[in-house]
């Protein structure tokens, strides 16, 4: 190529050169090596600092089993990059607002029906009973998924359905397991609709829900529909937040009795297993 006045033309390499210059495989092999090392290193302190909150460069360093020295210097980095911040605390370290963004866009991105859906599935596959998926909205409690079973047919919990928190199973479930509070803010402003299952009294209220957090789940036994019983657990987000509750319904016969349980540790299963796949780890 011929050069133009006032213009620099940059030499071409040779093609028959350019392999030449290529790192050699070991070099890049190290290379790699030293990427992924570092990487698992970041890992270890993100995973680090979502478990505890806050942690000082000394304990982090004890996590990753590397001299102060260059475990603050990489904590210098990140701190750089806005992945961690330095916490109000003197010499603690803790996650970054983008990090922490991400995490609750993962989750809030999460569809619960569709996490949920093959634990309402097992659970007709094993009890043949109706499985409900249920969140709460305000006082009620709303039926956002159900599976059919194969036997009665219940008319209660359609899906679109609501029930106040105090009736049924899955309801039950919302209920004891929010906040105290909350749970009794609910209850004193809980309106009751034309059609709604009697409100207990306060102190058997207070003693049935008592009852559910120590079990870990809700049994309901004609209090919605004669003859019909359920039973009803929590699921829990990322956060260990309650975000729902799935259930189980049938004639009393296929819950009940000696099907109780065998039907509740299938319930508390499936409901850990919803919990699991929204993050929760307590479960």
């Amino acid at each position: 190529m011929r050069s133009q006045p006032g213009r620099t033309v940059a030499s071409v390499p040779d093609a028959r050169h350019i392999g030449d210059a290529s790192p050699p495989a070991a070099s890049t092999a190290h290379e790699s090596a030293v990427g992924l090392e570092l990487i698992s290193k970041v890992d270890a302190v993100i995973t680090a600092l979502e478990h505890q909150g806050e942690m000082t460069a000394a304990q982090l360093a004890g996590t990753l089993g590397e001299p102060l020295s260059s475990t603050y210097r990489m904590l210098q980095s990140l701190t750089g990059v806005g992945w961690i911040d330095r916490s109000p605390r003197r010499g603690r370290y803790r996650l970054g607002l983008p990090m922490m963004t991400i995490g609750s866009l993962v989750e809030d991105n999460l569809d619960i029906r569709e996490v949920a859906r093959p634990s309402l599935q097992l659970l007709l596959d094993e009890t043949k009973s109706t499985s409900f998926l249920c969140v709460r909205r305000g006082s009620r409690a709303v039926c956002v998924d159900r599976l059919e079973g194969q036997a009665v047919r219940s008319l209660a919990m359609q899906l679109g359905g609501s029930l106040p928190l105090f009736a049924g199973a899955a309801p039950l479930a919302l209920l004891a397991f929010l906040p105290q509070p909350e749970r009794e803010l609910v209850l004193r402003q809980s309106p009751e609709l034309p059609g709604d299952p009697r409100r207990p009294a306060a102190d058997q209220l207070a003693r049935t829900l008592a009852a559910v957090r120590r079990s870990g789940y809700a049994v309901s036994d004609g209090d919605v529909t004669p003859g019909i019983a359920a039973l009803g657990a929590p699921v829990f987000n990322h956060r260990h937040e309650l975000v729902a509750s799935i259930s189980i319904s049938g004639i009393r016969a296929q819950i009940l009795g000696s099907k109780l349980r065998g039907n509740s540790a299938l319930l508390i299963q499936a409901a850990h297993a919803a919990s699991s796949a929204l993050g929760d780890e307590a479960s």
